[in-house]
């Protein structure tokens, strides 16, 4: 459990908190993807909305259902980025040596680079 920077500082000395690092890098890699299915969404909705792939009643229906399931894919991405985002808030950036080992260890490794 992440120590408040009274009880960090009370500790005795300060380290970069894995955690922190941790969710860092997994904001970037969230970030990243939903830049990345913005633009792979942006191209065919513009595309099947201006008639130029095809145009009849089904793909005017099919059109309305790719909208539907991208919005549904965007609107997932950010609530992920926003719950990373909290956390990230909610960890200190600093913690003692011996918390920074327990992260490390939880972490397995995986401690943001």
């Amino acid at each position: 459990m992440a120590q408040t920077s009274g009880e960090t500082a009370a500790a005795g000395g300060t380290v970069p908190n894995p955690l922190h690092a941790y969710l860092n890098a997994l904001l970037k890699r969230v970030q990243a993807a939903q830049e990345r299915l913005h633009s792979k969404q942006q191209r065919p909705a513009v595309t099947i909305a201006n008639g130029s792939a095809w145009s009849s009643t089904t793909a005017t229906l099919w059109a309305g259902e790719f909208s539907k399931q991208a919005a549904k894919y965007v609107a997932s991405v950010r609530a992920l980025n926003d719950g990373v985002e909290e956390l990230l808030r909610r960890t200190p950036a600093t913690c003692t040596p011996e918390e920074a080992a327990r992260w490390r260890a939880k972490l397995g490794g995986h401690g943001g680079r």
